[in-house]
């Protein structure tokens, strides 16, 4: 397999720092005589343990002169961003949905109903991520074996219909075996999510849609439905319990929904051509990540469990979203202390949503623009210790106001929220910085490993007796954010470093494509051409 023609049209090293250098296939109709192009691989390199993608991609353009134009591009992207971003973010949207059920309920009398004591609601709160945390790998494995929105598609069937099921508990044991089975569920979820997204995304587009796709908008849905329910006056069901029914025909409806329109892989989509798909799958080849490969290799679940870059990402994570954690479960219980009503209380925070909506957007945002206009620096760490910073400050003044203080203490609490713009750029850090199909599906199994944790560990910091100020869960909090700044340089640092000792030791790095290595479902360190961003 040749390389491209090292006498094309001098062009930036694939070395930049943020953005990956275009694809050269992806020009204007009038260049494409004197685009290069790779040659068209034998049949040797495309084997069943290869990327399912390859085949398609050179089909089309593997020959020379073949090529596509830049407002096909654009126009397909716009395609994609039309089908799979909504899909994609009611996926996550849903689960923050259901994890939130608990906290709405909890206003409305259900720690009374089912003689809930001393932590015990903490623990119903975290036992959520137990199933989580038991099924991380398994649902990896799954996501691998088979279809990525079939597997999701099945398991929000049944976490609906346990949904339901939460609405008819009438003590702790019953809610905990539910909320545990409901994490086993949600599992595959947001590591499907980051695997779909990397499939149809170039990096620099990953971040933006990992904005658009991870919001707080939940809180949209559960404060309207929240403030509705306190209407209901039945002597049979109290209001939590038709909280607990209404979301469950929401999940079980959507499940059916996301099954039938979210596509396995390029190459299954029903909503492309034959030529769209080649596109899709030809101009991703940049990421040198690949496409889907249903091949467990043990090399690379090895390489991922001993490279340093992983842990890093794990501790991030396991520390970033110990808010989550606590606020989820807690933050209605703390704006009720304060004197607000059941009802007005659901109200209140929907501002938490535009919050954590807003870090999301400014932070992705941010790191898709300065991408564009100066694709020479490194922007995604800068952006999430911009938003660690902002939710200090804020968990700061939550510690020190006085509770007589009640618009600075809900403008602190709101403002606490701001970690939700880091964690998603830190997701996208994840599907970026790993390569190779079993290494990603491995270290997102780690990461939400972190994550499950964190959110055990989280509500564990808020002790009943100290409510409502409860000053060990926000101090709790604060500490989170310290080490979450501390990680976040740390692995910058480890990136550049390696950036900088591949930059020494690899002249081909100089190249645009290297379609020697896109579609080899080669991971990160073994890939001399790939580049980490940070």
């Amino acid at each position: 397999m040749s390389t491209p023609d090292t006498k094309s049209p001098a062009t930036p090293p694939i070395t930049e720092p943020v953005t990956d250098p275009p694809n050269p296939r992806a020009s204007n109709i009038s260049d494409t005589a004197s685009a290069t192009h790779p040659e068209k691989p034998t049949s040797k390199w495309i084997s069943s343990a290869e990327d399912v993608a390859a085949a398609l991609a050179d089909r089309f353009f593997g020959e020379e002169g073949s090529s596509y134009s830049k407002e096909e591009e654009r126009r397909l992207r716009w395609k994609l961003d039309l089908r799979l971003v909504p899909l994609l973010w009611f996926n996550a949207t849903l689960g923050y949905l259901d994890k939130m059920a608990t906290a709405t309920c909890a206003l409305y009398g259900m720690k009374e109903d089912t003689k809930l004591v001393g932590d015990q609601y903490s623990w119903v709160g975290g036992a959520f991520y137990f199933g989580y945390l038991f099924w991380c790998f398994p649902s990896a494995s799954l996501l691998q074996k088979f279809s990525i929105p079939k597997t999701m598609a099945s398991a929000q069937v049944v976490w609906g219909f346990i949904l339901i099921g939460m609405g008819f508990s009438n003590n702790f044991a019953t809610l905990i075996a539910l909320r545990v089975l409901l994490g086993l569920l949600e599992a595959p979820i947001v590591p499907g999510n980051i695997l779909v997204m990397s499939m149809w995304y170039t990096r620099p587009e990953q971040s933006l849609r990992y904005g658009l796709t991870y919001t707080g908008l939940s809180s949209m849905f559960t404060g309207p439905i929240g403030w509705a329910i306190g209407f209901i006056d039945n002597t049979w069901y109290n209001p939590w319990r038709a909280f607990f029914w209404i979301l469950g025909t929401i999940t079980v409806v959507w499940a059916l929904i996301l099954g039938y329109f979210l596509p396995d892989n390029p190459v299954k989509s029903k909503f492309l051509d034959e030529r769209e798909k080649a596109i899709a799958i030809d101009r991703v080849r940049v990421n040198q990540t690949g496409i889907e490969n249903k091949q467990f290799k043990r090399e690379q679940f090895i390489e991922a469990l001993t490279d340093v870059k992983t842990w890093l990402m794990v501790a991030f994570n396991l520390c970033i979203s110990i808010p989550n954690g606590s606020l989820t479960n807690f933050s209605p219980l703390i704006v009720n202390g304060l004197g607000y009503s059941a009802q007005r209380s659901a109200l209140l925070m929907m501002p938490t949503g535009i919050i954590q909506t807003v870090s999301s957007y400014i932070c992705n945002g941010g790191v898709f623009l300065m991408a564009k206009h100066y694709p020479r620096h490194q922007v995604r760490g800068i952006f999430i210790i911009f938003g660690i910073v902002v939710g200090m400050i804020a968990v700061i003044f939550l510690y020190t106001l006085p509770i007589t203080d009640l618009n600075s203490r809900l403008a602190a609490l709101y403002m606490s929220y701001f970690y939700f713009g880091p964690y998603v750029v830190s997701l996208s850090l994840v599907s970026a910085n790993f390569s190779g199909h079993t290494k990603k599906v491995t270290v997102n199994a780690l990461i939400f490993i972190a994550y499950c944790i964190s959110n055990i560990i989280g509500p564990q910091f808020f002790k009943n007796n100290q409510a409502p100020l409860y000053p060990l869960g926000v101090g709790a909090i604060l500490g989170s954010y310290v080490l979450s700044l501390i990680l976040i340089v740390m692995f910058m640092v480890v990136c550049w470093a390696e950036n900088c000792r591949r930059d020494r030791r690899d002249e081909a790095a100089r190249e645009r494509v290297h379609a020697d290595t896109d579609f080899r479902d080669m991971t990160d360190k073994q890939n001399i051409h790939f580049r980490y961003i940070w």
